[in-house]
């Protein structure tokens, strides 16, 4: 599966070509590299390892940077791996710069993965969407309540993953077949249509979209 890392810069607008508003989220992926390769005779399968993010030898582990010296790559902060075919492999060599108009171009699908924002301890309206109480006058400190967690005397306890309060964000979310509304590979930019998770300059990583391969998959079929 292609793909590269980036930074989300965060969101602004463009203009179609029909002079319609389109809502875009800036991915910068300028210094993305290759750092390493898996080989089919070696490692029993092809893929290539990016990083992105310049960073100290000394904020990476004795095992990361040694696996980065040992392949004559410069030192990222952010790793991953992702795999692709031979002959693609065969095209990159360690520390290629993996520009945006590689593997993407305008009106292609992807998908975005990041870490979505950290919102602390939330109540059930916030964090499951209750509706929570009638607000009406005798409704007494009990407007955002979850309401009844038992089931009277059997089974006597509460079901695990039982919706409840509790920490809220800081999941690994990948939102689906976006679509690219622009690259800029001279400056190693790419804008898709919509919001992705994370907050500004948090790490993302960018495929193109798996449902659309198995569509045109079957369509072929």
């Amino acid at each position: 599966m292609q793909g590269l890392i980036g930074k989300k810069v965060g969101m602004t607008q463009v203009f179609s070509d029909e002079g319609n508003l389109v809502p875009v989220t800036v991915i910068d992926a300028s210094g993305c590299v290759v750092v390493g390769k898996r080989t089919p005779d070696k490692d029993g399968y092809s893929a290539l390892m990016l990083g992105i993010g310049e960073v100290k030898e000394k904020r990476l582990s004795k095992a990361e940077a040694g696996s980065l010296k040992k392949n004559g790559a410069p030192l990222r902060r952010h790793l991953k791996e992702f795999r692709v075919s031979a002959e693609e492999a065969d095209k990159l060599k360690v520390g290629d710069e993996v520009k945006p108009d590689l593997y993407f171009k305008k009106g292609q699908l992807v998908d975005v993965s990041g870490t979505t924002k950290g919102r602390g301890t939330q109540g059930v309206m916030k964090r499951w969407n209750f509706s929570g109480f009638a607000q009406t006058h005798g409704t007494h400190e009990y407007r955002r309540h979850p309401g009844a967690i038992g089931q009277r005397k059997t089974p006597g306890r509460v079901y695990p993953n039982k919706k409840m309060p509790g920490h809220l964000g800081v999941d690994r979310v990948t939102t689906q077949n976006l679509t690219v509304v622009e690259v800029v590979a001279e400056k190693g930019l790419l804008l898709v249509m919509g919001a992705i998770p994370g907050h500004n300059d948090a790490v993302v990583y960018v495929r193109p979209a798996v449902k659309s391969a198995i569509r045109q998959a079957h369509k072929k079929a």
